[in-house]
């Protein structure tokens, strides 16, 4: 005869296929572009149950707020969860929010099931279906003063830019929240929307984790929540595989609670591998005297090696009197002053693909990309003079060998007074003019070990590398940038001797 247990485990693992049924099935019909408008990509099953297992399920009353609840996938793993508890509460309320109607009679099926198993444990189980955009139903509740407040949250938000003048981005700026993608906007309300103690769970991006365009939601985000358990996974494509996603995800469990405790980092392969664990002082997840708020995750040992090493060098890029910049040319803007072949009146115009080993290989043939930009009165603010310029992609995959990949545009190389470095660059300039050669060859070196590479890693998780994280790190003083430089002659060192040199002159400073 089975036990009480042992039917909650049968019943919830019935209840947690039907549901991946129906994911399957309306994935498959819904098109792409309607995904993509929506920014919709619903939560794979055995995903939403680790992210329901977050929860420290101690309330005898929990109501659950689930913000694009789509098909109920992360309400239905939460219930689930609960009733596999020893522990459970007295009654569950839940409050599903969705914009899109073809989702709606599915979620519906789902929270009734719900109800079903809840009824075997015991449970109260209420629900109510919200039909309506979270931000505008979200932003209602607030500006009413509502009592409409939750114990628990857990969502898997939509992933799309909100445009600067989007109505969506003028009822943010009501209650006071200025970002500029929408799962970060929804994790804003979210946390809004919670009482004091009460726990958030969610899925996102990890671009929030760094980067101009995120600090407003970091510094908001960490006024008054505390980070309790993250999770990383190193493939990137296996979260919403069904859906061609490509972001890199983090999960993660935050309370509302200003008591700093260490946090619980877990990272895995995929959902199906078992995680490695470890535990982080708060204060080395967000530097308590970081004004950018950047999170930056360490996995085990060597990366903390690495930022203490880091957290050593003290110089800046300002110290050094080095700027980054993003690349001027726009190259669809200016397509009538492009050329595939350069001649007498055009100057070099430099792509990523021009990269090669540490270099620069200019003109390229047959090529993908212009070569050349004309000189004239319209490019020349577009363009640099000729000098040493270390250049770096801003677009970097994270299956990549290196998240950032250099590479040094020389003086001497092209015979031309100016230089156009394409908008998918970044370059290192001297008040733009160049760099003297050794050291743009130092910092080429610096910026290429596996040293860089690991601490750069720690807060950067997506495939951008931008102006503003060159300027975060930390860069070692000018003559030890030079001696770096001396060790590069003609050739690119390898990646073992780039790593040699960079870390006797750091180790021994």
């Amino acid at each position: 005869m089975l036990t009480m247990d042992k039917k909650n485990e049968l019943l919830s693992e019935l209840l947690l296929t039907q549901v991946n049924v129906t994911r399957q099935q309306v994935s498959k019909a819904t098109e792409k572009k309607i995904k993509s408008n929506l920014g919709q990509f619903f939560t794979e099953p055995r995903l939403a149950l680790f992210m329901s297992s977050m929860f420290e399920i101690d309330e005898p009353h929990i109501r659950l707020l689930d913000p694009g609840a789509g098909i109920g996938i992360l309400t239905t793993a939460t219930i689930a969860q609960i009733c596999r508890n020893e522990k459970k509460p007295s009654s569950i309320d839940v409050t599903a929010v969705e914009i899109d109607t073809t989702l709606l009679e599915h979620l519906q099926i789902s929270l009734e099931s719900c109800r079903a198993l809840c009824v075997k444990n015991n449970i109260q189980f209420t629900y109510s279906i919200i039909h309506d955009d979270f931000i505008k139903y979200g932003s209602t509740l607030l500006n009413t003063n509502r009592e409409e407040k939750y114990n628990k949250i857990i969502l898997n938000p939509p992933y799309k830019k909100i445009s600067s003048k989007s109505e969506t981005r003028v009822t943010l700026r009501e209650i006071g929240i200025e970002t500029t993608n929408l799962y970060s906007a929804f994790v804003a309300i979210s946390k809004r929307l919670l009482i004091p103690n009460g726990e958030l769970v969610a899925i996102t991006p990890r671009s929030f984790c760094n980067g101009t365009y995120f600090k407003p939601f970091r510094v908001d985000f960490l006024n008054d929540m505390r980070f309790r358990k993250i999770h990383l996974f190193n493939s990137r494509t296996d979260s919403f595989r069904d859906d061609d996603v490509l972001q890199e995800n983090i999960i993660y469990h935050a309370i509302k609670d200003l008591e700093y405790k260490d946090v619980i980092i877990s990272f895995s392969e995929n959902i199906n591998e078992e995680a490695s664990t470890h535990t982080l002082e708060y204060n080395k997840l967000v530097h308590p005297n970081d004004e950018d708020k950047f999170i930056r995750i360490l996995r085990d040992e060597e990366d903390l090696r690495v930022k203490l090493l880091m957290e050593g060098i003290t110089t800046t890029l300002e110290d050094l009197g080095i700027k980054a910049s993003t690349g001027r040319v726009v190259d669809f803007r200016t397509k009538n002053n492009l050329r595939t072949e350069p001649d007498d009146s055009t100057v070099p115009l430099i792509y990523p693909v021009h990269f090669q080993e540490g270099s620069i290989k200019w003109p390229i043939f047959p090529a993908d990309k212009s070569n050349a930009i004309l000189l004239n009165e319209e490019t020349i603010k577009q363009l640099v003079p000729k000098g040493n310029y270390v250049l770096v992609k801003r677009f970097s995959p994270k299956e990549e060998t290196r998240r950032i990949t250099t590479a040094i545009y020389k003086e001497d190389q092209m015979n031309t007074e100016f230089v156009g470095f394409e908008n998918h660059l970044n370059y290192f300039h001297l008040n733009g003019q160049g760099l003297p050669l050794d050291l743009a060859k130092g910092l080429a070196i610096y910026l290429s070990s596996s040293i860089v590479d690991c601490f750069f890693r720690q807060f950067n998780g997506h495939t951008q590398v931008n102006v503003g994280d060159l300027k975060s790190l930390p860069y070692p003083p000018y003559e030890i940038m030079i001696k770096m430089g001396a060790a590069y002659n003609d050739r690119f060192p390898e990646q073992h001797e780039i790593d040699d040199i960079v870390s006797d002159l750091l180790e021994t400073e």
